[in-house]
Parts: C-alpha cells; sequence; structure tokens
C-alpha cells in the first residue's frame, strides 16, 4: 500500500496497558458525585481535589474529568493532560494558553 499502512499496529507497551490477562485482578473506578453550579466552579474543585488525592499511588490525577449531572458521556478533562520531554504530565488547565509546562504555575 503506498505511504504505509491505513492503521499503525499500537505499541507494546500501549497495547498492554489496556489488555487485562487472566492474572490481572479487575480495576474499578470510584464515582463520587459532588454538585457544584457551573462548570467553572466544578472544573476548580476537581482540581483541588485531585491534587490533594495525588499522593495516594491509587489515584490517577490526570484522568480527572468532569460532567453535568444529567449528561454523564458528555466530559470535561480538568488537566492538559500533555506527556512532556521528561515524560512527566503537563499539569495545567485544558485548554491553557501558551506552552505546557512542568509544574503548576505560582
Amino acid at each position: 500500500m503506498p505511504g504505509g499502512p491505513v492503521f499503525a499496529p499500537l505499541p507494546r507497551a500501549a497495547v498492554a496497558a489496556f489488555t487485562r490477562t487472566d492474572t490481572s485482578p479487575p480495576r474499578h473506578v470510584i464515582h463520587l458525585p459532588v454538585l457544584v453550579g457551573g462548570l467553572d466552579a466544578a472544573l476548580g474543585l476537581a482540581r483541588r481535589l485531585a491534587r490533594a488525592l495525588a499522593t495516594w499511588p491509587e489515584v490517577d490525577a490526570a484522568g480527572t474529568t468532569v460532567s453535568e449531572e444529567d449528561t454523564q458521556h458528555v466530559r470535561h478533562w480538568v488537566f492538559c493532560d500533555w506527556i512532556m520531554p521528561d515524560r512527566r504530565r503537563c499539569p495545567l488547565p485544558a485548554g491553557h494558553s501558551g506552552p505546557c509546562a512542568p509544574e503548576d504555575p505560582p
């Protein structure tokens, strides 16, 4: 096929990360409803909660999302989550202006 295949295979590490074996225990997600008026307020509270819990190894703060109560399938990312050259993730808010930064702004 000219130009290469339409779909490139995923790296083995990516496949392993999303493939559960019979020996691995099932993973569970905790849904903790918190009612906040307004998207900006919800994003701010989610950011503070995620940072407060980020020291726990079970918490994936980078995956934090916010949704409206009646449209939970429409999620808004809280953090940028872009992978930086040093393999850390950008901790700035999703959709931030300017370049990604390795640490939170002062």
